[in-house]
């Protein structure tokens, strides 16, 4: 499910500026869609190629959205790279954005796609010469990034911002879950129900805690192939950062403590802010991060 066959990416490298440069790959899985299946780094190389730092955003995040700005949370020490998720910014495939949570199944090979496609860039800094490799994610982003941390030991450290788990909790209390709540309940699948489901997650994450993949335990309810959750147990604490919102209610505080806890308690810090408020305090963030990846 995680896991790539071919580990030498072709990819084309052009440069585009002072210390920057365009890559591109082709995806390891074939969505049969051209422009989805290309994968959009862009790097700020450093000189010493130490350390670098891969950033894994949102959900929604367009090409007008000045994503690229986001290279100032890297320490300068370090170089950055920007990663494109499926189905967005230079992949887009149309109008509408067509990540769809209603179905379970497309969830998963998104996921799927979005955290193999973080692998292969792993896979492409290393063979730039990149000694060291983070991650950041925000919202959405963060989840891919615990995930591709889990299965990928040479992610040394991760920064998750706005980070939660259990699907559960989301799917029922978040509002960015409205239509998905919709359209379950219009298909007879009621929050109990639901629950009824996850109530076998316990055993399941108890079967990863004894040292199995998530992907190599069989269950039927979907979503446990990619909640949070499920990669926790896979994750050293000393390795995590968790940088989270007093107010946030897309990311329920309770899904934020729960994956805390599921990590084992790693370093987190709050700030007094909502989820699309949080960068208010970007100069807090930035030298969270900065203090972590460089000294801790």
């Amino acid at each position: 499910m995680f896991r790539i066959k071919e580990r030498n990416v072709p990819y084309k490298k052009k440069r585009i500026g002072e210390n920057l440069y365009d890559i591109r790959f082709k995806s390891s899985i074939n969505t049969f869609n051209p422009k989805n299946d290309t994968v959009y780094c862009l790097l700020k190389d450093s000189k010493t190629k130490n350390k670098v730092c891969i950033l894994v955003h949102g959900l929604g995040m367009h090409l007008g959205s000045k994503w690229d700005e986001s290279l100032r949370y890297v320490p300068q020490e370090m170089g950055a790279c920007l990663i494109d998720l499926p189905y967005h910014r230079h992949r887009e495939t149309g109008k509408n954005l067509l990540v769809d949570f209603k179905d379970g199944i497309f969830s998963l090979n998104f996921f799927r796609q979005g955290v193999l496609d973080i692998i292969s860039t792993v896979d492409i800094l290393k063979d730039l010469g990149y000694q060291e490799i983070s991650i950041i994610g925000i919202s959405l982003g963060s989840f891919f990034s615990l995930i591709a941390m889990s299965l990928d030991s040479r992610i040394k450290k991760g920064v998750l911002i706005l980070c939660g788990g259990d699907q559960g909790v989301i799917t029922w209390k978040s509002p960015a879950m409205i239509k998905v709540r919709k359209q379950h309940r219009e298909e007879g699948i009621t929050r109990a129900h639901c629950m009824k489901c996850r109530s076998f997650f316990p055993e399941f994450i108890k079967t990863v805690k004894n040292g199995n993949l998530p992907e190599d335990i069989k269950s039927d309810v979907i979503c446990f192939y990619f909640d949070p959750l499920s990669f926790a147990p896979l994750v050293n604490s000393d390795r995590v950062l968790m940088i989270n919102a007093l107010f946030d209610i897309i990311i329920p505080r309770e899904a934020t403590i729960k994956l805390y806890k599921a990590l084992g308690k790693p370093l987190i810090k709050w700030l007094p802010a909502g989820h699309l408020s949080l960068f208010i305090f970007k100069n807090k963030v930035i030298s969270y991060i900065r203090s972590f990846l460089l000294y801790h």
